[in-house]
């Protein structure tokens, strides 16, 4: 592995902003495979002494969450194509509300109040709908056919909702 970095380059924005950053760049070659380059921008102090840590613990690691977030938007029920980021304004939002559907299922997934109905009723907590797609149309549906309490829209009680995430 061979690691480079180069503090302090500085970039201008389109509305006059000055922002300063550090590059990280790992190239990594394996046995009998082509050589793999990486490259991050940090506002994090890179030296000698953080740059392994930097690329390898922090870089990698977001570019895969990044990655199977993206191949999971890509290749499940959502169909997200590039053609959805690019173009008419109309693609655009929708491109916004399949990144916002998306999280929702995520903290649906993930959340603290699946592991709690799928424990009551004895089920993993994937188990409950069955596919992504499955799971989209019951909460959609809930949107359509069920009258959501008051407090699902009020700020002070949002304000005492935590969500638990499960990383497992």
């Amino acid at each position: 592995m061979v690691f480079r970095w180069v503090n302090g380059l500085s970039y201008t924005d389109r509305e006059g902003r000055a922002w300063t950053f550090n590059a990280v760049q790992l190239e990594e070659t394996k046995e009998g495979e082509a050589t793999t380059t990486w490259a991050w921008a940090t506002d994090l102090a890179v030296t000698h002494k953080t740059v392994v840590e930097l690329a390898l613990r922090g870089g990698r690691r977001r570019w895969c969450i990044e990655n199977e977030g993206f191949n999971l938007r890509k290749n499940s029920e959502l169909r997200l194509f590039p053609a959805y980021s690019h173009g008419e304004e109309q693609l655009k939002a929708f491109y916004y509300l399949l990144q916002i559907a998306h999280l929702m299922l995520q903290l649906l997934e993930k959340g603290s109040l699946l592991r709690q109905l799928a424990a009551e009723v004895g089920k993993a907590p994937l188990a409950l709908f069955g596919s992504l797609k499955n799971r989209a149309r019951r909460l959609l549906d809930s949107a359509r056919f069920l009258a959501w309490p008051e407090e699902a829209f009020s700020a002070a009680a949002a304000k005492r909702i935590q969500i638990r995430l499960d990383s497992s």
